[in-house]
C-alpha cells in the first residue's frame, strides 16, 4: 500500500517565523506610564515662610528617612531667602519644621532635615538614562493636591570632567513647580530638576551622579533600586524571542513528523507488503504531521497579526514624539521671546534707579554737611571753631560701648510642636564681662528656654569688641549656628538675621539698634 504526502503544505520558513516573538505577551502589551500611588507618600510639599506669611508652595522628594528624622532634596533657589520651611505629611496633613543643611545654587540643589519624617524614600535608579528614553517630571504643587506628573523623552547629557556638575536636557514639562523630580519609566529617581529653563528654554535636571554625589557627602544614605529598570517595549522584546524560539520548536517538530512519515511511506513502497502495523505508525505520523502543520499555521497567523499590530503602535508612537518635539521648539522660541523682553526691561529699570541712587546720594552728602556744620556751630556758641590741618577731633571711647548698650538682642523661635520661644535682652547685660546664659532652668539668668531638649545652663551670649558671641557650655543636646554646629569651638561669632539652634529649638537672632 503506498501512501500519499501532500509536500504541498510546507511548514513555512524559519524567516516568515522571526516575528512569532510577539505571539500571546505583545498582543496585550500596554504603554502603561507610572501613576502616583507609588510616590503618594515620597512626594511632599513644602511651605517657604518669610516672616509669619507663607510666600510660595513648593515641591521636594524623600531621600531618606526614619522615626527620628528626615531629608529631602528640592531646589536651592526655591528656599533661597526663606525665614523658616515646613513640610506638609501626606496622609496626616501634619506640619513639621525643616531645617536647611546645604544649598548649591550652580546646580539649584538644597537637602533639608526634618525631625520626626518617617515616610518612604523615593528609590534611586542603578543606571544613567540613555538619549530617547522616556522620563517623568513629578511634583507635588500643594498639600491637599494630587501629584503632577508629566512624561517627555530624554534628549542629551552634559558633563565636562568626571568632578564637574552634570545635567540633563529633557522634554517632560515641570509644569513650573518647584523642587520636581525626574524619574525613568519604573519611578526611580534619575535626577533634581532646575527651577529655571536654560537660555534656550530647555529643560534641565541635575544628573543622577551628581546628585548621589551630594548626597553622600552629607552622609545620607539613600535607598538604591533592587533590579535595573526594564521598559515595556523592551519587556515585549524578550517576550517576543521566548515566543520565536516556540514557533522554531515547533517547526522542527513538523519537519521531523514530515521526515518519519516519509521514511515509512519509503519502507512501505519497497516492500510493497500490507504490514498492518506499518500502515497504523504511518497514519499516525501523519496525522501528527498535520497537527504540526495546523499549529505552524495558526502561530504564524498570529505572529503576522501581532506584527501589524506593533507597526500600527510604532506609528502612534511616532507621531506622539513629533508633536512633543514640535510643542518644545515652540514654546522654547516663546522663552527666548520673554527672556529678551525681560533682559530689556530689567536693564531699562537698572538705568532709572542707578540715576535715581546717585542723585539722592548727591544730595544726602550736601545735606549730612550742612547738618554738620551747623551742629558744630551751635556747639561753639553760633561761631565756627577754627582747627588747624593737623588738628584731629577723636570720638569719645565710651560711644560705641553706650551704642551696645542701648541695642536690644532678639532670640525667636519654635520647637518641634510649634510652641514659640521669644527671648529679649537688653544690650547693657550683654557688654558685661560673663554676658547672659540661657538654658531650661539657669541659675540668677532670666531667659528661659522650658523644653526637654535644652539643658540647664546651655548656652552663653555676649558682645565683645562691638561683636556678638555665643558659646555652648557643654549642652547634652549642643548648639549650632545655621547648621553648623558649636560644640567645644568656644565663643563664635553671630550676626543678625543667623539661625541658632538651642537643642531642638530654631531660633532668630535680631539686633534692634537704640
Amino acid at each position: 500500500m503506498r501512501l500519499q504526502i501532500e509536500n504541498q503544505r510546507q511548514v513555512p520558513p524559519l524567516k516568515r517565523l522571526v516575528f512569532l516573538g510577539l505571539l500571546f505577551s505583545f498582543s496585550t502589551l500596554s504603554f502603561a506610564a507610572i501613576t502616583d500611588a507609588k510616590l503618594s507618600k515620597s512626594v511632599v510639599s513644602l511651605q517657604v515662610y518669610e516672616g509669619r506669611e507663607v510666600t510660595s508652595e513648593i515641591s521636594g522628594f524623600v531621600v531618606q528617612a526614619d522615626r527620628f528624622s528626615g531629608y529631602i532634596v528640592t531646589n536651592a533657589e526655591s528656599v533661597s531667602g526663606a525665614d523658616s520651611l515646613t513640610v506638609t505629611v501626606p496622609g496626616t496633613g501634619g506640619q513639621l519644621f525643616a531645617q536647611v543643611l546645604r544649598t548649591d545654587l550652580s546646580s539649584d540643589y538644597a537637602l533639608l532635615k526634618i525631625n520626626g519624617l518617617d515616610l518612604p524614600p523615593v528609590e534611586f535608579s542603578l543606571a544613567e538614562p540613555t538619549s530617547g528614553e522616556v522620563v517623568w517630571s513629578a511634583a507635588r504643587a500643594g498639600p491637599g493636591e494630587s501629584i503632577s506628573m508629566s512624561k517627555g523623552l530624554l534628549r542629551n547629557s552634559f558633563k565636562i570632567s568626571k568632578e564637574t556638575t552634570g545635567w540633563y536636557q529633557h522634554t517632560a514639562v515641570t509644569g513650573g513647580i518647584g523642587g520636581s523630580v525626574l524619574l525613568n519609566e519604573c519611578g526611580q529617581v534619575l535626577g533634581l530638576n532646575f527651577t529655571q529653563p536654560a537660555s534656550d528654554g530647555a529643560i534641565r535636571a541635575l544628573d543622577l551622579m551628581t546628585l548621589r554625589n551630594f548626597l553622600s557627602q552629607q552622609n545620607v544614605n539613600i535607598t538604591l533600586a533592587k533590579s535595573t529598570c526594564v521598559s515595556e517595549v523592551v519587556r515585549a522584546r524578550e517576550k517576543a524571542e521566548l515566543a520565536s524560539a516556540e514557533a522554531r520548536r515547533a517547526q522542527n517538530e513538523a519537519q521531523q513528523a514530515q521526515s518519519v512519515a516519509k521514511d515509512l511511506e519509503k519502507q512501505l513502497n519497497a516492500t510493497k507488503q500490507s504490514n498492518s502495523d506499518l500502515v497504523r505508525q504511518t497514519r499516525i505520523a501523519r496525522e501528527r504531521a498535520e497537527v504540526a502543520i495546523n499549529k505552524a499555521e495558526q502561530a504564524q497567523a498570529r505572529a503576522d497579526d501581532t506584527r501589524r499590530e506593533l507597526e500600527e503602535k510604532t506609528v502612534v508612537l511616532r507621531e506622539e514624539t513629533q508633536a512633543m518635539i514640535k510643542a518644545f521648539e515652540a514654546d522654547r522660541l516663546k522663552s527666548e521671546e520673554r527672556f529678551q523682553d525681560l533682559l530689556t526691561s530689567q536693564q531699562e529699570s537698572a538705568e532709572s534707579r542707578e540715576r535715581i541712587l546717585v542723585g539722592f546720594a548727591g544730595a544726602l552728602i550736601v545735606l549730612i554737611g550742612i547738618v554738620m556744620f551747623l551742629a558744630r556751630i551751635r556747639v561753639n556758641g553760633g561761631k565756627a571753631p577754627l582747627r588747624s590741618v593737623s588738628e584731629g577731633v577723636a570720638e569719645p571711647k565710651h560711644t560705641q560701648l553706650h551704642r551696645e548698650e542701648l541695642s536690644e538682642y532678639v532670640l525667636d523661635g519654635r520647637d518641634d510642636d510649634g510652641i514659640r520661644y521669644l527671648l529679649r535682652i537688653s544690650g547693657d547685660q550683654l557688654v558685661d564681662q560673663s554676658g547672659v546664659i540661657i538654658g531650661r532652668n539657669p541659675k540668677d539668668s532670666p531667659y528661659i528656654i522650658n523644653h526637654a531638649d535644652v539643658s540647664r545652663k546651655h548656652a552663653r551670649i555676649k558682645v565683645k569688641n562691638n561683636r556678638v558671641f555665643i558659646e555652648d557650655l557643654g549642652s547634652t543636646n549642643g548648639t549650632s549656628v545655621n547648621g553648623q554646629s558649636i560644640d567645644d569651638k568656644g565663643l563664635v561669632s553671630v550676626s543678625s538675621g543667623d539661625q541658632i539652634i538651642i537643642g531642638s529649638v530654631v531660633m532668630k537672632l535680631r539686633v534692634m539698634e537704640g
